[in-house]
């Protein structure tokens, strides 16, 4: 096949391509004449390479570029140049409005909302006994004690940079002894709701004498957290202080159920009817989500306890008057996450003004929003925070837990492409990071009022319950008259009772007992 010679020459060259016989392989040099064409301008090159035709057509039509054509390519760069000038204008407005505009009026109403905090319970805040908890410190130095501790303490990264937290010497606890239980005591004790404790207990009756023995000082403190009235968290602490020690708060359940196996009956019905009470009134009053949350929970365990010791015991059996309290008709602050989300609120407000003022002081090594960075606004932060949290002290919210309507906060989440998150896009990726995770936190808590009313209908029906009518029936009239329309099912060939639960998870349903009733 015949090929062709191309001579390269200047950029206004035209080529013209003479027929090369010399071998393709061979690359040797050849020499041509570029001929002048059409007002181009050629030259004489020398030592032009033997290419073939397909490719110097391709590199002729790549090189050669009229006048007209490039004055068409310099009209479409000017124009590319002025709508990239017009987006950074654009874009820099947008920043500033966003940056400099006021919150909006739904914000600020958030704002107020979350800020106004409810008027503390009577009694006194239970966070420095529960915060000492594994410490015997006598209750009249508890405030004084804690208050230092939380000042004090802190957790630091090890210097290695292995990432590892350690925590800081106590110097406030220095004198007061120390009586956590050993991992093998602690793996003893009841813990979690799916245990059936009396059953445990009663399998080594020796081994739980010498447990509660050997930890009657930390069971007397977590049993006198009945004498306390709410929960508030120091606002101004570090994040470690809002995670006090509270699984050796759970611990009295096992020295209820052992009274009731060692046979004191009436001892043990009332440290279960005191248990729910505890915690369903720590719970209800508490500024904090886990605190929320491991409340909730303790009273369950005490519920599931206290019905299984009832399936034991006569219903002419009459029970400790501390009982008629803890269950008496749900309010709705058993339901409410109301001043545990302003907790919340109040905690995040402090972090961020932290983060302004003294950023080195909380970041650490962990990963944190520069102050005031392009990219992200502490007080824009503050107003999406606030209108993300408000739905739980809404009047909407409160309708609903009257009435045990599975709450709906009406937030689904939100485009980043809007005004306020162009100069705070970090506020408002964590903001719609957050929020969806505080819903199930608030059906939980619906849950837990509803196991109080099942309880508390159990309980009326063991006095009430007319003898010759089966009791199923009964129970399922007296339910119908309750607020609002949550299912009940007999289960286990009417040996249980099942109530429908709100709550997102693998249970969808909550059981207790039958227990004997009057005849």
């Amino acid at each position: 096949m015949p090929t062709s010679l191309m001579c390269r020459t200047g950029w206004n060259a035209v080529w013209r391509v003479t027929p090369c016989s010399a071998d393709f392989r061979s690359r040797r040099p050849h020499s041509v004449i570029a001929q002048r064409h059409e007002g181009f301008r050629a030259r004489e090159i020398a030592g032009a390479w033997c290419l073939g035709d397909w490719s110097g057509t391709l590199l002729r039509r790549a090189i050669q570029i009229p006048v007209k054509e490039r004055s068409q390519v310099r009209r479409i760069l000017k124009w590319a140049a002025w709508i990239l000038l017009a987006v950074v204008a654009i874009t820099v407005v947008l920043w500033l409005v966003s940056r400099y505009r006021g919150p909006s009026a739904t914000q600020t109403a958030a704002l107020a909302l979350m800020q106004d905090r409810a008027p503390l319970p009577p009694g006194e805040n239970a966070f420095p006994a529960i915060w000492l908890l594994d410490y015997d410190v006598p209750r009249e130095q508890l405030q004084a004690v804690a208050e230092a501790d939380v000042a004090q303490s802190s957790v630091t990264v090890t210097p290695a940079g292995d990432g590892l937290v350690v925590e800081s010497q106590r110097a406030a606890l220095t004198g007061f002894e120390q009586q956590r239980p050993s991992r093998e005591d602690a793996q003893l004790f009841c813990n979690g709701g799916d245990i059936d404790c009396l059953a445990r207990v009663r399998a080594d009756l020796g081994a739980y004498e010498g447990l509660i023995a050997r930890h009657r000082g930390l069971l007397d403190r977590v049993a006198a957290l009945q004498d306390y009235g709410y929960y508030r968290s120091p606002p101004s602490a570090q994040s470690h202080a809002m995670l006090p020690p509270l699984e050796p708060a759970g611990y009295e359940l096992t020295r209820v159920a052992w009274q009731f196996a060692n046979g004191d009956v009436d001892g043990a019905l009332a440290g279960a009817c005191n248990g729910v009470q505890t915690w369903r009134r720590l719970g209800a009053n508490s500024d904090a989500l886990l605190m929320r949350s491991v409340a909730d929970g303790y009273t369950d365990r005490y519920i599931r306890l206290l019905a299984g010791m009832l399936k034991e015991v006569g219903p002419t059996h009459e029970l400790p008057t501390s009982c008629a309290t803890a269950f008496a008709a749900p309010t709705v602050a058993d339901a409410s996450l109301c001043e545990a989300m302003r907790g919340e609120f109040v905690v995040s407000t402090h972090h961020i003004r932290q983060l302004v003022t003294d950023p080195e002081t909380i970041t650490g090594k962990i990963p944190a929003p520069s102050p005031k960075t392009l990219v992200w606004d502490p007080d824009k932060s503050l107003g999406i925070l606030a209108e993300g949290h408000s739905w739980a002290c809404s009047e909407s919210t409160a309708s609903n837990l009257v009435n045990d309507v599975r709450v709906d906060p009406g937030q689904n989440r939100q485009s980043l492409w809007r005004l306020e998150c162009v100069a705070n896009p970090s506020g408002c990726i964590l903001a719609d990071i957050a929020f969806p995770a505080y819903y199930n936190y608030q059906w939980k808590a619906q849950d837990h009022a509803a196991r109080l009313e099942l309880m508390g209908a159990l309980l009326w029906l063991r006095t009430n319950a007319t003898a010759d009518e089966p009791l199923e029936p009964q129970l399922m009239a007296y339910w119908q008259h309750r607020r609002g329309n949550r299912e009940l099912r007999l289960a286990d060939d009417g040996r249980t009772v099942a109530l429908q639960l709100y709550a997102d998870g693998p249970e969808k349903w909550w059981s207790l007992p039958f227990f004997p009733a009057a005849e």
